[in-house]
C-alpha cells in the first residue's frame, strides 16, 4: 500500500510541474482528466497479454498543444511447469500531445510522446517458494489516437502507445474523457 501512495504522490508532483511550468493564465486554460482500461501486450515471451488501467490529465499550452502527465498499473502472468511468475509495472508518464487539425470540432486526432519511469516487480512461486525483485526503469513512449466529443466536456478516447522500456510493450486503450 506505500509504494501505490508513493506512485500516486509523484505522478501528482509530476501533474504539478507539467501544469507550472507550461500553463496559461488560468482563465484561458482548457484541462481535461481522462481514465482508461488498457490492454497490454507480454512484455516478455512466455507471459500472457496483460490488463490495466490508466489514469491521466493535461493541460493545453497552445492551440493544438497538450501538456500531459499519467499514472498506470500493469499486469502480465504466466505458469508452466509448476513455477509462477507474476510482472507488475507501474508506469507514470510525462509528455506532450499534439492534436492534428481536423474539419470535425467533434473528432480529435492526436499524436504524442514523452518519457516514463516505470517502477517494476517480478515474483517467482513454487511450492514452498516464494521471491520477488523491483527495479525502476526509464523510457519513451510515442503514440497515437483519437477522441471523439459526445458532448462539450465528455468525449470517448481510444489509442495505442509502444514503450520503448527494459521489455517493451505496447498498449491499447479505451476510455473517457472529461474536458473543463
Amino acid at each position: 500500500m506505500k509504494k501505490i501512495a508513493l506512485f500516486a504522490l509523484a505522478a501528482i508532483v509530476l501533474l504539478s510541474l507539467t501544469t507550472a511550468a507550461f500553463a496559461k493564465e488560468a482563465s484561458s486554460q482548457q484541462m481535461e482528466i481522462d481514465a482508461s482500461l488498457v490492454v497490454a501486450s507480454a512484455p516478455a515471451s512466455g507471459f500472457d497479454t496483460g490488463l490495466g488501467v490508466t489514469f491521466g490529465a493535461g493541460v493545453m499550452v497552445d492551440k493544438n498543444l497538450q501538456a500531459r502527465a499519467e499514472f498506470s498499473y500493469f499486469s502480465w502472468s504466466a505458469t508452466e511447469f509448476g513455477v509462477s511468475v507474476d510482472y507488475t509495472r507501474v508506469p507514470i508518464f510525462g509528455g506532450v500531445r499534439y492534436f492534428i487539425p481536423t474539419q470535425d470540432n467533434k473528432l480529435k486526432v492526436y499524436v504524442e510522446g514523452g518519457l516514463e519511469i516505470s517502477f517494476d516487480s517480478v515474483e517467482v512461486a513454487v511450492p514452498g517458494f516464494r521471491s520477488s525483485e523491483s527495479d525502476v526503469h526509464l523510457g519513451l513512449v510515442p503514440g497515437a489516437g483519437i477522441e471523439v466529443k459526445i458532448n462539450p466536456n465528455l468525449g470517448i478516447m481510444a489509442g495505442f502507445r509502444w514503450h520503448l522500456i527494459t521489455d517493451d510493450y505496447l498498449t491499447f486503450q479505451g476510455g473517457l474523457a472529461y474536458h473543463f
